[in-house]
């Protein structure tokens, strides 16, 4: 075809288009159409606003449930982390800042960190506390954290506790001639040895260890030494520096 006749056809086209102008033209483009968008337009904007106003409500609802199961579940994360009051602990009564050890006498991380932490709790006199708890890896221990409970009976908590860690490479066998290592510990610390065998073999602080170590899987412990420094949870043997920041990133 040549140039003329596709620009004849091109005319005749274009001349058919205005002509018949509302016929071609979209739908869309015709007045029914645009009413037709704008009452679809408005039906989606309500449609938005509605959905987002429901949405709204309903973290508004779930907002304040949350809130109120947060709170329930942070007195029971307390109760777990600190249990009943009755372990024992060193330094103040009155903290500014509180480390509480879930720990096992026959862990030997648990034993790396046990210097580490009598001299932060005597450096910081006033303003630490430091609380043990037991979390025992196997029965073998039981009769380690027996022992140093039976001697806070008499007065020597810490003391059996530095004990244990010091000859824990002799006490970790659970074999019968335990008992008699444990006796001749209480006996170097000046206990009365009847009273602490007697404690020691009834197992007197069985439900007190017991208590810890519910607490403990409570809290999702899975190795000793765990920590909750000011409740918030660490885990491992830290090295003295880091214990000493967070410390001073706590206390005034």
């Amino acid at each position: 075809m040549n140039p003329d006749a596709r620009l004849t056809e091109r005319l005749k086209y274009a001349a058919m288009k205005a002509r018949h102008k509302n016929i071609l033209q979209p739908w869309y483009k015709r007045w029914w159409g645009i009413i037709i968008l704008i009452i679809l337009s408005l039906i989606l904007i309500l449609f938005i606003y509605s959905s987002l106003y429901v949405i709204s409500k309903t973290q508004e609802i779930i907002s304040g449930k949350n809130q109120a199961m947060t709170e329930a579940e942070r007195q029971a994360y307390l109760g777990s982390v600190y249990g009943d009051g009755t372990n024992y602990y060193l330094g103040s009564r009155t903290p500014q800042a509180t480390i509480v050890e879930f720990g096992d006498f026959a862990c030997p991380y648990s034993r790396e960190s046990a210097p580490i932490i009598k001299k932060l709790a005597e450096e910081y006199q006033g303003k630490l506390k430091v609380v043990w708890r037991d979390y025992l890896r196997n029965s073998d221990s039981i009769d380690l954290a027996m022992a140093a409970r039976c001697a806070g009976e008499q007065g020597k908590f810490w003391e059996m506790h530095d004990l244990l860690f010091a000859n824990q490479d002799n006490l970790t066998t659970n074999d019968s001639s335990r008992p008699g290592k444990l006796t001749a510990l209480a006996g170097s610390l000046q206990l009365d040895t009847a009273k602490f065998d007697s404690c020691l073999s009834s197992q007197k602080y069985l439900e007190e260890i017991k208590k810890d170590y519910n607490d403990g899987n409570a809290l999702q412990i899975i190795g000793t030494p765990s920590w909750f420094v000011n409740n918030y949870p660490m885990s491992g043997a830290l090295s003295e520096q880091k214990f000493r920041e967070l410390i001073m990133g706590i206390i005034k």
